[in-house]
């Protein structure tokens, strides 16, 4: 692919920084293991594509201008819609979040890659005083359909066949990036919706186990998979909650809020990570 890396230094030095600062744990699978080099987790060196890069840019003079954001929601196009673009989840959003002034950092057909991209490049960068008390993050899906940028600028080894512990890494790679740059922050990694597409979603669902046999750290990060509350009891997606077989209805955006309401008001009492 013509897609061009960040230098392997680069990605070294990302990958020590990684090991150096984790806290210490014991052996086995732990949210803070550095991940491996993949196409889900190698930062580009820029990103060029006109959409993308107008995306981030708007994100950073919203975290730039923040004043008590207490939640933003990180992701793709799921999270764009929640209140910008078609906008399906709008009044389930003013309904439930917008007492937590709250940041939507959604970036349509958004990719691990790209979103390590946006961590460094000014997204999270919150004046003193004013980082978010809670991130929920919705990432992956998009690994598994997305080989070139919206403008054709860049391209990236992923698609339909990115084995499920790649994108796995890169969704966690994601929230490390939130952890670390935010550290008073608590994180809430989503697992990947349902899609209709049944190859992909076989793919979605074995991202989504690899995801929850993490061991997180408690109170700090937690992942929430919320694959039952969008099937019906034979397992199949239940078509009132989605729009096109991926992206959600109001109806849709209102089951998501139920699982996240709970555990946003839980940690919004706890305050800010010591």
């Amino acid at each position: 692919m013509n897609f061009v890396y960040s230098r392997p230094s680069f990605i070294i030095a990302i990958l020590l920084a990684f090991a150096i600062n984790a806290p210490s744990q014991e052996a086995g699978k732990n949210f803070w293991d550095a991940p491996p080099v993949s196409s889900s987790t190698t930062v580009p060196a820029e990103v060029r594509d006109g959409y993308w890069k107008s995306e981030f840019e708007r994100v950073n003079k919203e975290v730039a201008q923040a004043k008590n954001a207490r939640v933003v929601f990180f992701g793709d196009s799921i999270t764009l819609g929640w209140s910008i673009g078609k906008a399906e989840g709008k009044t389930v959003w003013d309904k439930h979040f917008a007492k937590y002034n709250p940041i939507n950092m959604g970036n349509s057909g958004d990719i691990t890659p790209v979103m390590l991209y946006r961590t460094m490049k000014g997204n999270l960068d919150f004046a003193a005083g004013q980082a978010p008390q809670v991130a929920v993050l919705l990432c992956g899906t998009n690994n598994y359909v997305v080989k070139q940028s919206d403008g054709g600028k860049e391209t990236w080894d992923l698609g339909i066949d990115t084995p499920p512990a790649e994108v796995a890494d890169g969704i966690r790679a994601v929230a490390q990036a939130f952890r670390r740059k935010l550290p008073n922050t608590r994180v809430i990694v989503l697992g990947i919706l349902p899609v209709k597409n049944q190859k992909k979603w076989a793919k979605c669902r074995e991202t989504n186990r690899i995801l929850a046999g993490y061991r997180y750290p408690p109170d700090e990060v937690v992942f929430l998979d919320l694959e039952n509350r969008f099937l019906d009891a034979n397992g199949v997606m239940k078509d009132e909650l989605f729009t096109d077989g991926t992206h959600l209805t109001t109806a849709g955006y209102a089951v998501m809020a139920e699982a996240l309401v709970p555990q946003i008001e839980k940690w919004i009492a706890l305050g800010p990570v010591k």
